[in-house]
């Protein structure tokens, strides 16, 4: 064959592989792992360039010759009353859950809805030409994942629930462009890509005598929060780089409930029945950028609508103070401070029915009980890092040890402070 002829007979790469199917390309992913598409590799790697030659897909997606049967008309005759009652099955009973949303994609401006089996559901168009590829979504898809700063979490901008209990899925989706801007919107998509409600975050609030725009998502989940069996959907938003940062509940229609807004970003969400009254509690992890220092939040499922202690700059005339059942300020170090601005917490962890653990950005955790009680501070492998590499660089005076963590363990725990509805006090 002359090079011109193998040029065009070979394929080289997914994206052409799956266009000469007529396929998506992680179906032709699924085919070759499970049953032998033939995609060769230039390199014996997994993630080596790959190519595929047009004969041999071709011969592959031909169907394998059966033999016709004889006395034809009997099988015909036995075999219709199973294959109407298949009909039914699948017309009636089955072809909801066939229809369900369960993954996605994503091909230029559009997000492409697909069932458990890759096929085609319905699209969304946005509009956007700079949207976000494929790869950013999967990594803020369903659930929070960790960033490479193990402490740190990417929340989700892109969930596949029922929020309103009726056997059929909705698409929650937040829109953002390649320049980390947002849309500032949330839509809820039917399976076909149908906008059902959207959610759009923009909304002007004071702080000390500016005024503030919210227009960035930063990330949003779903919980049942009031025990009702519909799922609240639950959006942090913010000012783009500046400190406001906003709570707001939907109801499963789209209708905001409250909000609450805090003073400094808002990092990690959780959600657990702390009193044991059937309701959950909402907790908030994140940083107070009047005291520079981080802060754990708690919320009940009925709190009013208001916004973090502040004074002056950060202390929103229109906001009720007092509102959380608990907020607490939590104090950093000097290694902390040296590797992150003011050390926010990062994660919020519930353990074993009985423990909140609060992690920060440098590695230290604060372990409170369900009354918000501290138990124990600990530090990780992070933080011991990070403290003998101040060490080296002449930040502190002396290495990670023992007797250097106790003695830090016993200033911090001095300095973790509660809010009373009109101060500020260790217990």
């Amino acid at each position: 064959m002359s090079q011109k002829g193998k040029e065009e007979e070979t394929l080289i790469s997914w994206k052409e592989i799956a266009s000469y199917l007529g396929c998506r390309i992680r179906t032709c992913q699924r085919w070759e792992k499970e049953s032998g598409l033939p995609v060769y590799r230039f390199l014996e790697s997994s993630k080596s360039r790959v190519f595929a030659y047009k004969h041999e897909l071709d011969d592959w997606m031909k169907p394998k010759s059966q033999s016709r049967p004889k006395n034809t008309g009997k099988y015909i005759a036995i075999l219709i009353p199973p294959a109407v009652l298949v009909l039914i099955y699948f017309a009636f009973i089955k072809s909801p859950s066939l229809s369900q949303p369960h993954d996605f994609g994503i091909e230029g401006s559009e997000l492409v809805i697909l069932d458990k089996n890759d096929h085609e559901l319905g699209r969304f168009d946005t509009g956007l030409n700079n949207l976000q590829n494929e790869e950013f979504y999967r990594d803020h898809f369903q659930f929070k994942r960790p960033t490479k700063i193990h402490s740190k979490l990417e929340l989700p901008l892109i969930m596949i629930q029922d929020i309103d209990n009726d056997s059929q899925k909705e698409v929650l989706f937040s829109p953002i462009t390649t320049i980390q801007k947002n849309t500032g919107k949330l839509f809820c998509l039917s399976d076909k890509g149908e906008v059902k409600w959207m959610f759009n975050v923009r909304k002007e609030i004071v702080f000390g005598q500016k005024p503030y725009t919210l227009n960035y998502i930063r990330g949003f989940t779903v919980s049942d929060i009031l025990g009702d069996e519909l799922l609240e959907v639950i959006v942090i938003a913010e000012a783009g780089f500046m400190f406001p940062t906003q709570v707001v509940i939907l109801d499963h229609k789209g209708k905001p409930l409250k909000e609450y807004w805090n003073s400094g970003r808002m990092t990690d969400f959780s959600f657990y029945d702390l009193d044991k009254d059937g309701q959950k509690e909402i907790i908030l992890a994140g940083r107070n950028n009047e005291y520079d220092k981080g802060c754990l939040i708690v919320l009940e499922s009925d709190f009013k609508t208001g916004g973090s202690p502040q004074t002056g700059y950060y202390k929103s005339p229109e906001l009720k103070q007092g509102v959380e059942k608990y907020y607490i300020i939590l104090p950093n170090t000097k290694v902390g401070t040296k590797n992150f601005a003011r050390d926010p917490l990062g994660r919020i962890h519930i353990i074993d029915e009985g423990t909140i653990s609060a992690e920060s950005y440098s590695g230290i955790f604060f372990e409170f009980d369900f009354d918000l009680k501290l138990k124990e501070i600990r530090f990780s492998d992070l933080y011991e890092n990070f403290h003998n590499e101040a060490y080296q660089e002449g930040w502190v005076k002396e290495e990670f040890s023992p007797k250097v963590m106790e003695k830090l363990k016993s200033e911090l725990m001095s300095e973790v402070l509660y809010y009373t509805g009109e101060n500020w006090a260790n217990r």
